[in-house]
């Protein structure tokens, strides 16, 4: 497996390498793009940090990753475009792959066909704004071109396995360090960092503005208690929500035993310090899977590593798939 890791600038790239980066993602924002659509963001990231400005940048940042065999995404993964801003996405594919970028991070399915038509080099990833729940949606997304799939962060493990084990040839990707949103990425219209202090002085953002789940109606094929824990499971998400140092690095040892290609931290535009001990800490727990390490162990090494590197208990509530800390093993 390898980590992927977000990237903001060419001085972040040694020091996110050194510390164990395997891959980088990462995007563009230029003024041209932000003067014309100051609101919508083309790759679901606001105005400011978490992004490069100049594609001159870019390429320089590309040229030091593929020096260390390291390879960069570039992020242009908004829901849906317009065709009025195709002129203006085309300059923007133009600029990524003149500067090296080895693929497209996607969710819009016209963009994707666009690409094709297009005969960019890159390859195509699928964003978590895909969606993908079943092996149909990979099977489907192998058809539109796409060589990697990031599996939505709401899966469980259980979910992931039957997926990988039926599912067609595909790397794949999952979450596993900070921002365990509550909402289903591709089926949010929210852009993140919408609200402002003074709107909402609440709410870190708008995605944290509260709302209610509740059962409509009873799916018969659906067990009772599964839908009421699947409901819970959310109201706790919904009061802890987003960048509390979610984890779901005890499941790193399944995921090796799955096929899991690369584990993504989510973090454009964190500090380089938060970056680098996020790596560090995800690098640490992925060398001891080299070695012959048992299930148990490797949960209790990676629950004291996360104290010792964070300053804080591992926490069920917190965690990406908390069946790993339940089952057991792994303790409770």
């Amino acid at each position: 497996m390898k980590i992927l890791s977000p990237l903001d600038s060419i001085e972040e790239v040694d020091e996110l390498a050194k510390a164990g980066a395997g891959e980088f993602f990462c995007g563009v924002l230029e003024d041209s793009w932000y003067e014309k659509y100051p609101v919508i963001s083309i790759n679901r990231r606001p105005a400011g940090k978490g992004h490069f400005r100049r594609f001159e940048d870019l390429k320089e940042a590309v040229s030091r990753a593929h020096a260390r065999d390291i390879p960069v995404y570039f992020t242009v993964n908004e829901h849906y475009y317009t065709n009025a801003q195709y002129d203006l996405i085309k300059w923007y594919l133009d600029g990524a792959v003149d500067s090296g970028i080895d693929a497209f991070i996607l969710t819009d399915f016209g963009l994707m066909q666009f690409i094709k038509e297009q005969g960019y080099p890159a390859a195509i990833h699928i964003s978590t704004g895909g969606t993908v729940f079943n092996w149909r949606s990979v099977a489907f997304f192998q058809q539109q071109g796409a060589s990697n799939i990031t599996f939505p962060r709401h899966l469980s493990i259980a979910e992931i396995a039957d997926i990988t084990a039926i599912m067609p040839p595909m790397e794949t990707t999952v979450f596993v360090l900070n921002s365990r949103c509550i909402n289903i990425d591709g089926f949010c219209t929210f852009q993140h960092g919408l609200a402002r202090k003074e709107v909402l002085p609440m709410f870190k953002n708008a995605c944290m503005l509260p709302f209610e789940v509740q059962v409509c109606s009873r799916d018969m094929n659906v067990p009772f208690m599964l839908q009421a824990s699947m409901i819970e499971r959310q109201r706790i998400w919904e009061r802890v929500h987003v960048d509390d140092h979610p984890c779901g690095a005890c499941a790193m040892y399944e995921f090796q035993k799955l096929g899991i290609g690369s584990m993504k931290v989510v973090g454009r535009g964190n500090p380089l310090e938060r970056k680098v001990l996020d790596i560090q800490f995800l690098k640490r727990l992925l060398d001891m899977l080299d070695g012959n390490i048992s299930r148990s162990e490797f949960y209790q090494i990676s629950r004291k590593l996360y104290q010792q590197t964070y300053s804080r208990q591992c926490r069920s509530h917190m965690c990406y798939y908390p069946e790993v800390m339940l089952d057991g093993a792994g303790g409770t």
